[in-house]
């Protein structure tokens, strides 16, 4: 009796123990890289707003690039559907089909300095 008492156990335990990798799904791993932000579309069909982040330029007197959401591009190439215009030290100016905008490496510090 008690051996079928600790074998039910152990089946339970072994049961619980090899369903765990499987809700494991929905956790967030923080060792994964980011991924790029996308542009998704509600249920509803309407577009959600795409946004740009500049993370890094590269202002040489024979070259300018800029890592734009994590993709190297030259001034006249496109990111995530909107072209680069201009690649200055710390901005780069961008161009969407609507609308023109200056993203800045560095926003919250250059705003700081008087």
């Amino acid at each position: 009796m008690v051996i079928k008492q600790s074998s039910i156990l152990l089946l339970i335990l072994f049961s619980l123990f090899t369903a765990l990798p499987l809700s494991a799904d929905g956790l967030f791993d923080p060792t994964r890289p980011a991924t790029k932000q996308q542009s998704t579309t509600s249920n509803y069909g309407a577009a959600l707003v795409r946004t740009w982040k500049l993370e890094s330029t590269l202002v040489a007197s024979d070259r300018r690039v800029a890592v734009i959401n994590g993709m190297l591009v030259s001034e006249g190439e496109l990111v995530d559907g909107a072209r680069v215009i201009k690649i200055r030290k710390l901005d780069v100016l961008i161009q969407t089909p609507t609308r023109r905008m200056t993203l800045q490496l560095l926003p919250d510090i250059i705003k700081k300095i008087p």
